[in-house]
């Protein structure tokens, strides 16, 4: 009987969780060189009730060009240099973390799965900050979209 108790409040106390989190799509400028990561905070309009130990992150990106970008995340603002809500930053090992890498085909939609300690940390504080930098393609720019967002939740 005892153990049904403890069976039973666990499963309460778990289904509290939101086992996803969705997260606006939205459009990020990337920069002209390879120097520069461009951040922007997500507009994440909920949290797990409680801080949870890991959570990745999934969705799809499109990019105007050809080319291979690196991600970061950052739980906290990057950088001090914001214009517009876009920080532009150079990498900060003490702020920000490298996430992922895509190489992309011009317009076509691709599918990413990322994680990490900073990405966790922005999730469960609604402070996330996704950054992009070009790793090679044409030095010319351009805009990402990033849609479909689900942050996953990891409950144990």
């Amino acid at each position: 009987m005892k153990q049904l108790l403890v069976l039973s409040v666990a499963l309460v106390a778990c289904s509290a969780v939101p086992l996803s989190i969705a997260i606006p799509d939205y459009d990020s400028p990337v920069a002209a060189n390879s120097a520069t990561i461009t951040f922007q905070q997500t507009s994440q309009t909920q949290a797990p009730p409680t801080p949870v130990k890991s959570i990745g992150i999934q969705g799809q990106i499109t990019y105007n060009q050809t080319a291979t970008l690196e991600f970061y995340t950052s739980d906290t603002p990057p950088c001090g240099t914001v214009l517009g809500g876009v920080y532009t930053c150079s990498f900060d090992p003490s702020t920000m973390e490298k996430v992922g890498e895509s190489a992309l085909q011009a317009g076509v939609a691709q599918s990413f799965s990322w994680s990490g300690s900073r990405l966790t940390n922005g999730i469960n504080q609604k402070t996330l900050y996704i950054g992009v930098a070009l790793k090679s393609g044409l030095l010319t720019g351009g805009t990402l979209q990033f849609r479909n967002l689900v942050a996953r939740v990891a409950v144990f």
